[in-house]
């Protein structure tokens, strides 16, 4: 199954209130994301799982994975609002207030 397949099927889950299954599915995207070596898609994969564990109150298990997208360059600004999300999330979490 291709990265954005796991991504669909992980939105589908959480919508049917099902997180612990979208936190597989998204954990199944990350890992097709770096077999296919898309950085693109693997950000996007990260960030929904940062999310994900944030909305769950799992403060740090998603900091490594927003940090990651934070870590995240890429020319063309394909992943720059994930790259900005990811940082509001991780000024909240700290405690840091928003500007």
């Amino acid at each position: 199954m291709d990265v954005s397949r796991h991504l669909q099927r992980a939105r589908e889950l959480l919508s049917r209130g099902r997180p612990e299954l979208a936190e597989s599915a998204l954990s199944d995207a990350i890992d097709a994301a770096v077999q296919a070596e898309d950085l693109v898609m693997l950000t996007r994969a990260r960030m929904a799982l940062g999310e994900l564990l944030v909305d769950q109150g799992r403060d740090d298990e998603a900091v490594p994975f927003l940090q990651a997208v934070v870590r995240t360059e890429i020319p063309d600004g394909s992943v720059d609002a994930e790259v900005k999300s990811s940082a509001r999330l991780l000024r909240r979490i700290r405690g840091i207030p928003e500007e």
